[in-house]
């Protein structure tokens, strides 16, 4: 049995606000996926939960280098991969993300676990609404220096996120 405590010492979740199937690689992957790739000694020793996987890009590459991960997804048309169903990750999605995203790093102490979040977005107010969300739930936000970048025809950006 896979209990929290045992899979946070890293939680990475890749979002995006328009419509895209699980079963496409997500702007937001390629956003993380270039950063964890410029830094994978963050990776070395550390157990990893990703949020929203999808087809798992992210964490296949986080398996390579890191000593425990495990994927998930609230989408079971994506866990059982069997047919294409739109997603977003709008407004309504972000009070359930960080309300888990909470519990994950309550569980396992404010020293011993950080949140990754990886989004690409059309919409300017999407910083605002996640800083917003984070700091209800008694959350440091800090954008990751150097990672807002263009990715396709949105805006993309990666957020460190810890209990304050």
């Amino acid at each position: 049995m896979i209990t929290y405590k045992q899979y946070c010492s890293l939680i990475i979740c890749l979002a995006a606000d328009y419509d895209l199937t699980g079963q496409l690689v997500w702007p937001g992957a390629t956003l993380m996926n270039n950063y964890l790739s410029k830094n994978l000694d963050m990776l070395q020793g550390c157990s990893i939960i990703e949020l929203g996987s999808g087809i798992g890009v992210t964490g296949i590459l986080c398996s390579r280098f890191s000593s425990e991960v495990v994927l998930t997804d609230h989408n079971e048309e994506v866990l059982k991969a069997s047919s294409k169903v739109p997603i977003s990750f709008q407004q309504c999605s972000i009070r359930p993300l960080f309300n888990t995203v909470d519990q994950l790093l309550r569980i396992r102490g404010k020293n011993n676990c950080k949140f990754i979040l990886a989004y690409v977005s059309r919409a300017k107010m999407m910083d605002t609404i996640v800083t917003t969300e984070a700091i209800q739930h008694g959350m440091k936000v800090e954008e990751i220096p150097g990672t807002r970048s263009v990715v396709g025809n949105g805006e993309g950006v990666i957020f460190e996120i810890t209990l304050r």
